[in-house]
């Protein structure tokens, strides 16, 4: 049987002391190496990205602030990437 995925949007802003690495973090959160999640970005300036994913439907998707922790320890352990995140689960 399929496995339901959960649509979401991530808002992805830049920590004032990474804004050198703001871009190749970006460029990290969207490489095609990362299957458990994959990223596109729908806008982006200079300190802030909107992006859209899915993810496969766990207890991680049970609110916005769970799948937002998840994908922050899930994006920390795969990358160095110092990005403050908001997610907005789809419904």
């Amino acid at each position: 049987m399929p496995t339901p995925f959960i649509p979401f949007t991530m808002c992805a802003t830049v920590r004032e002391d990474h804004k050198r690495s703001f871009r190749t973090d970006i460029e990290r959160l969207t490489s095609a190496h990362r299957g458990w999640a994959p990223l596109d970005v729908l806008t982006s300036t200079g300190t802030k990205a909107l992006l859209r994913g899915a993810v496969p439907k766990s207890v991680h998707t049970a609110t916005d602030a769970s799948l937002a922790r998840y994908l922050q320890e899930r994006l920390a352990a795969d990358t160095d990437i110092n990005l403050d995140l908001t997610v907005s689960i789809e419904r």
